[in-house]
């Protein structure tokens, strides 16, 4: 499980002293901000492009990985929920024809004597069938309490079929973080390519290549689709941007 930070506890305030040393450290060691190269469109896409590649590889390379070691078990908790819902609506459906087959129980009418001879009991009896309801609700008791188990048994299985699901969610996700850092310290970055590295503090170039890798780590773990809804944003803000440079010529 996470480790919930609450606001007012000293492992809070130590990480918010850390973060302000840190920020502090890095400002006074880069004095001089870093220098752009200019770059357009092209180029924004020519260095994307790589980790675009490498996210669907990754991507590919994961399903198949968590699909091989978690499916099986994903599988099998899915087939117990298809039969445990089967045999409940089996034994919901029983129930249900036995308390529709049940005749209503009605009070017998008193023995009458036939004035000539003997007694209407018999036809009475034909006549007014019935059963009482405790003796139905006593007969169909086992049922009822097997038709409860086997509900609490399937949501068992539910629960744990999303606990797994989270779980293999997880693993995933760090998996796949893991894997676009160490692609990202190998040397594919995603900012250092527009900087100018020039009279660049050492610490400070250290610092900042620790930053884009870790952002391009989370990019590429963020998979393709993160990667194409980010240059379709980038593309639309250049072209809204070179159409107000354009309309602000014409005044």
């Amino acid at each position: 499980m996470l480790l919930k930070v609450s606001l007012e506890s000293p492992l809070f305030i130590l990480l918010i002293i850390i973060s302000f040393l840190l920020v502090t450290l890095t400002t006074w060691l880069s004095q001089r901000p870093l220098e752009l190269k200019p770059f357009g469109l092209d180029d924004i896409m020519q260095l994307l492009t790589l980790p675009f590649f490498i996210s669907l590889l990754l991507e590919r390379s994961l399903e198949v990985l968590i699909t091989t070691w978690r499916g099986p078990t994903t599988e099998q908790l899915e087939i117990s929920i298809q039969q445990q819902s089967a045999l409940i609506a089996e034994k919901r459906k029983f129930i249900a024809e036995q308390q529709q087959n049940q005749t209503p129980y009605v009070e017998p009418d008193p023995i009458k004597v036939n004035p000539s001879g003997g007694t209407t009991l018999e036809q009475q009896l034909i006549q007014n069938p019935s059963q009482n309801p405790t003796d139905l609700l006593q007969q169909l008791q086992p049922y009822i309490d097997d038709l409860n188990t086997r509900v609490k048994n399937l949501n068992e299985i539910e629960r744990q079929r999303l606990a797994y699901k989270a779980d293999t969610r997880i693993i995933a996700l760090w998996t796949s973080l893991l894997c676009g850092l160490l692609i990202s310290a190998i040397g594919i970055r995603s900012i250092e390519p527009l900087i100018v590295i020039k009279d660049i503090n050492p610490i400070q170039l250290i610092i900042f290549r620790c930053l884009d890798a870790f952002l391009t780590g989370g990019l590429i773990a963020g998979g393709s689709e993160g990667i194409h809804k980010f240059t379709q944003v980038f593309t639309d803000f250049l072209e809204a941007t070179s159409r107000q440079a354009k309309d602000r010529r014409f005044f």
